[in-house]
């Protein structure tokens, strides 16, 4: 997961300097995605994965930011069609 994290913010693949900072942010959104739907993040699942990538991007992109913005209305449309979806 921490590969295509850095894929879709654009890191290179050889800059670690923020690898533990991606590894807490990717847990914390699958936990994120559990509180939110009550269902566990499945790798196998493309939404699961998206949404992860999208709460990481939306953190470490706006960690400096003081004021805490809303979710993205596709990132909320996405968590509430996980949420729907029943585990297989």
């Amino acid at each position: 997961m921490l590969s295509l994290v850095k894929q879709f913010l654009r890191l290179d693949e050889h800059y670690e300097h923020d690898d533990e900072l991606l590894k807490h942010l990717i847990a914390t959104a699958q936990d994120y995605l559990k509180n939110a739907t009550g269902q566990e993040f499945d790798k196998e699942k493309h939404i699961h994965k998206q949404i992860v990538i999208l709460l990481v991007t939306s953190w470490y992109e706006n960690r400096n930011t003081a004021i805490a913005q809303e979710l993205d209305r596709t990132l909320t449309s996405m968590l509430l069609q996980a949420g729907l979806i029943k585990n297989e």
